[in-house]
């Protein structure tokens, strides 16, 4: 379900398909597990394959932000679909997350 890569202390998060109520608890169990592994590695989830995304989702993300922000962390996002993008819009996240074009930019 999810890949990742190393870079820099800096971990890549892959997802893919749908981001949705009956897979959110799996995906958050496994990126806080990528988390806890990795202690002082910053996150960037990569968006690009994620074909459709729920509140759950969105929570699942905000959940992951404040984790690492309390460690002093950060989480960037990268890739977002134009779908997916909208979704970040409507409920007004954008202003939330560090957002990248592209999966470079975010690695910089």
């Amino acid at each position: 379900m999810l890949k990742t890569k190393e870079k820099n202390n800096q971990i890549v998060i892959y997802l893919r398909g749908r981001l949705d109520v009956h897979l959110s608890g799996e995906i958050e169990k496994e990126i806080n597990s990528i988390i806890e592994k990795n202690p002082s590695a910053d996150i960037i989830i990569n968006l690009s394959e994620i074909e459709y995304m729920s509140s759950s989702g969105l929570r699942v993300l905000v959940a992951v932000m404040r984790t690492l922000k309390t460690n002093g962390r950060s989480l960037k996002l990268c890739n977002l679909n134009s779908a997916v993008r909208k979704i970040f819009e409507v409920v007004e996240l954008m202003d939330m997350f560090d957002i990248y074009e592209t999966e470079e930019a975010a690695l910089a």
